[in-house]
């Protein structure tokens, strides 16, 4: 007896494995306030806020310069520590907007 991988040609295969792994932006900004608060405690996660997520870029709005300097220094190992929570590369790179 065929298994069902067997019958299913390989290239239909990656596409359901590329449509399972879209990710809204709620669950990003989720995940990104859970990361910011256990690495900068609940004033770092009332300082940086996310509010835009696009194309794998996540922008970030700190209230000052000092968090958006430390956001700034560390944004390679939170994007890395985002997308191990998340399951996948989902964030390719995080940048940084002004506060209006």
């Amino acid at each position: 007896m065929r298994t069902l991988r067997e019958l299913i040609p390989k290239k239909h295969l990656s596409s359901f494995r590329e449509k399972s792994v879209l990710i809204d932006e709620k669950t990003i900004f989720y995940v990104c306030r859970k990361i910011l608060i256990e690495e900068y405690g609940t004033r770092g996660g009332e300082n940086i806020i996310p509010t835009f997520f696009k194309d794998k870029k996540l922008f970030l709005t700190p209230h000052s310069s000092l968090w958006g300097n430390e956001v700034w220094l560390q944004r390679k190992s939170l994007a890395e520590r985002m997308n191990e929570a998340l399951g996948s590369d989902v964030i390719a790179e995080i940048k940084l907007t002004q506060e209006r």
